[in-house]
């Protein structure tokens, strides 16, 4: 839909490289003079189609053409900057235009507007261009217009409907259900309810479902908070050493003196890890049995697992020789 802002941003210029001509008014003067002259802009258009009225460029201009010429003012188009997308099956462009205003003196004033267009082929600069077009000569010149509201449809497309799905989508923009998963899971299993997970929006990355959208947000929220905890269980054991420092007491040394303690339980040792893991050490490197450098949460992971088994293997022999002795 062919869109712009509506308030261009206007400015004046001095004399241009031209030497001003003192004989004629400013370009100022006869802008007013155009203002007074201009006729009032209704939705004159009509989309036979979608059977909707629309304000078109075409009404802007042939509103503004014999006055601007009646007082000598000429206009030309500049676009400043240009993007372009894709949107699904749609050419889609957003420009920024400058409109100069000049007189018979040589100055002039520049009103800046933006115009927003798709087309399935290739006149979405077109529309574009029309649509800042249109705003630029509305709001220069202060042109009348009924019915209310500037933000109206143009040829192609009409003034927006409400659908069932934007009910939805104001509520998701909101940050505080943006940025929560559980909200957003309670969202989806409404909107499925309503039968509208199939409904079509547009997402931060274009057209989408209503559901897809849901679900997409909320598969991302997962993956930052799995990033936010990794970065976290990586930088624990930095920031427990660095406190530890600061208060002359490592709690790696106290989690070693206990395993050293406990060496042959593995009770005990259980309650060291779940210790360490609170105290975020497990990572804190440390000396294992045969000299080598490995990880606290290792360690104890390993000789727990060592003892069980061992523990075992033990009690398959008192069984063993309890058979023994009976079968004697």
């Amino acid at each position: 839909m062919a869109t712009a802002t509506e308030a261009p941003a206007t400015m004046a210029e001095g004399p241009t490289s031209h030497t001003q001509n003192r004989a004629h008014p400013t370009v100022h003067e006869l802008m007013s003079r155009v203002m007074r002259s201009v006729r009032n802009l209704g939705k004159d258009g009509f989309n036979d189609h979608q059977k909707y009225k629309f304000r078109g460029v075409d009404g802007a201009i042939g509103a503004l053409a014999q006055p601007l010429r009646d007082h000598g003012v000429f206009m030309t188009p500049e676009v400043l900057d240009c993007e372009t997308e894709v949107r699904g099956k749609m050419n889609a462009v957003r420009m920024r235009v400058a409109f100069h205003f000049y007189g018979p003196a040589g100055d002039r004033v520049t009103a800046i507007t933006m115009g927003e267009a798709s087309d399935v082929a290739d006149k979405a600069s077109n529309k574009a261009m029309s649509a800042a077009l249109k705003y630029a000569l509305i709001h220069t010149f202060m042109i009348p217009v009924d019915e209310g509201s500037l933000d109206d449809g143009d040829r192609d497309h009409p003034v927006g409907q409400r659908s069932p799905a934007d009910a939805y989508m104001e509520r998701i923009r909101k940050p505080a259900v943006w940025n929560n998963t559980t909200a957003l899971t309670a969202m989806h299993t409404e909107a499925k309810a309503d039968g509208l997970l199939q409904a079509q929006v547009t997402g931060p990355n274009g057209p989408t479902t209503l559901g897809d959208l849901i679900v997409w947000r909320g598969t991302q929220l997962k993956a930052e908070a799995a990033e936010v905890e990794a970065k976290r269980q990586e930088e624990a054991p930095q920031a427990a050493a660095q406190v530890a420092a600061e208060h002359g007491v490592d709690p790696l040394d106290q989690l070693m003196g206990q395993v050293q303690r406990h060496w042959d339980s593995p009770e005990e040792l259980t309650k060291t890890m779940a210790e360490a893991n609170r105290r975020n050490q497990v990572q804190r490197m440390v000396e294992g049995p045969l000299g080598a450098q490995m990880p606290l949460g290792e360690l104890l992971s390993t000789r727990i697992a060592e003892l069980k088994v061992h523990a075992k293997a033990a009690a398959q022999d008192a069984h063993a020789d309890v058979h023994d002795r009976s079968a004697a």
